[in-house]
Order: C-alpha cells, then sequence, then structure tokens
C-alpha cells in the first residue's frame, strides 16, 4: 500500500512539472521576432535562454519554402533553383531595387552596377576581339560597369545582349529611357554572356548612347538565363544611379 502511494506521489510531481512547463511554453506563444520593424514570426519560443522560431516563419522572411532533405532541412529561396544563401556582405540587399555600388540579390542572381562613366568613345576591356564603341550622333557614351554572380546551383549562362535586350536600359529625369548600344564582356557570343560555375562572378560593361546633358536616373536591367527565360522571363532589378548622374555638357 505504501509502494503505491509514493508511486501515486511521484506522478503527480511528474505531473505537476509538465503541466508546468506545458504552461510556460504557452505563454511564450505570441512573442514576436521582428526583421526590419516588420513581424516575421509571432511564435517565438525561449528554452533555456535560447530563442526558437519556426522554419517555416524564417522562410517566409526570406521569400522562400523549407524542404527536406534526408535528414537535414534547407530553406530554398527564388524558386526550385534558388540556393538558399544570405550570404554576400553587408551592402548586399535582396529584392529587386538596389543603388550604385549596392549588390543586388533575386534569389538566381547576384548584380552589381559599379560605377558610372561619360565618354566620347570606348575601348573595349572583356572582348576576346578589340572593339571600339562609338555614341550615335552627338550623343556621348554612358558606360556601367557590373558585376554579375551566378547563385543556383548549376552552371549558367546569362543573356548579355544588346539585340535582345529585354528590358535593359537608362532612364532619366524626364521619363525617357536608352536602349544598350552594346555590351564590353567575356564572351564574343551575340546573346549570351560566358559559362558560369555556381558561386562564379563575371566582370562587364554595357554601353549606352546617350544626349549630352541628360540627368539619367535609374538602370534597369534584366537578368535572364540563357535561354530558359528567353523572351520574357527572369527578373529585372532597377538600380538607382544616385546624384552624381548628370551627363556633362
Amino acid at each position: 500500500m505504501l509502494k503505491t502511494i509514493r508511486r501515486i506521489h511521484w506522478v503527480a510531481i511528474a505531473l505537476t512539472f509538465a503541466l508546468a512547463a506545458n504552461a510556460l511554453a504557452l505563454a511564450q506563444t505570441g512573442v514576436r521576432l521582428l526583421v526590419a520593424g516588420k513581424t516575421v514570426s509571432s511564435d517565438v519560443r525561449v528554452i533555456n535562454g535560447k530563442a526558437y522560431v519556426p522554419l517555416v516563419d524564417m522562410a517566409k522572411a526570406m521569400n522562400g519554402t523549407v524542404v527536406k532533405n534526408g535528414d537535414a532541412y534547407a530553406i530554398q529561396t527564388g524558386g526550385s533553383g534558388g540556393s538558399g544563401e544570405i550570404a554576400g556582405g553587408a551592402n548586399e540587399i535582396k529584392g529587386t531595387r538596389g543603388a550604385l555600388g549596392q549588390m543586388v540579390f533575386t534569389g538566381k542572381w547576384r548584380f552589381e552596377a559599379v560605377s558610372v562613366s561619360h565618354a566620347a568613345s570606348y575601348e573595349s576591356q572583356y572582348l576576346p576581339t578589340h572593339y571600339t564603341f562609338a555614341p550615335s550622333g552627338s550623343d556621348e557614351l554612358v558606360i556601367v560597369q557590373c558585376k554579375l554572380k551566378n547563385a543556383q546551383t548549376s552552371t549558367q549562362k546569362a543573356i548579355l545582349s544588346s539585340i535582345h535586350p529585354h528590358n535593359i536600359a537608362l532612364t532619366d529625369d524626364q521619363a525617357q529611357s536608352y536602349a544598350p548600344l552594346g555590351f564590353d564582356k567575356r564572351s564574343a557570343a551575340l546573346d549570351e554572356g560566358p559559362n558560369m560555375l555556381p558561386g562564379s562572378e563575371t566582370d562587364f560593361s554595357v554601353i549606352f548612347s546617350v544626349p549630352k546633358g541628360v540627368k539619367l536616373k535609374d538602370l534597369v536591367f534584366s537578368l535572364q538565363v540563357a535561354y530558359d527565360d528567353y523572351p520574357n522571363g527572369g527578373t529585372d532589378v532597377r538600380i538607382s544611379l544616385g546624384s552624381n548622374n548628370r551627363s556633362p555638357n
């Protein structure tokens, strides 16, 4: 009889601890996680002094999805071909808008407009065969130096083409746009850039012929995989060219 009473006593203690733990967990439910001032999870749990958030909430914050692969979980961004990476440094943003000198991550590509310069002519730096670019009529050349990184898990080529530019253009403060005159790239192909292994990057320049004196505003750049995204797929990014963007008279 005494053994039975002791057994009931210990069961009661165990139930008390279990109910207390459940009450603590319920009390913690509703604690929020904020990213850039926005709530990305209302289900933060504190266990042994550490805060935990459901993977699905973290995936939503990254515009991605959670995928189970064997004994591991992965957060994939940018669709099924996304790499799930967040890397890129403090100057990287995820989305379709950025500024000069800022790396933009779309899920498939990392793109940066590094610098903008003006010239009466331009000598190629990357093309396998040397070429001199000249503006149309009384225009001047605007050269946008760019950097592109393959964030996908397979070797890809980007469409870098003045023949099929899709939406690539410079815009000015008068809502005018200017299509690319040409590309200085590490490829002799008319439409594609070089083969890019996962994680590799390439430098290139986009050359525009623009009337003198205009105030440039943005670079719109279409990031397309050759030729999966041709003609109307891919992602367009818009890069603000900042205040130092007026063509000299």
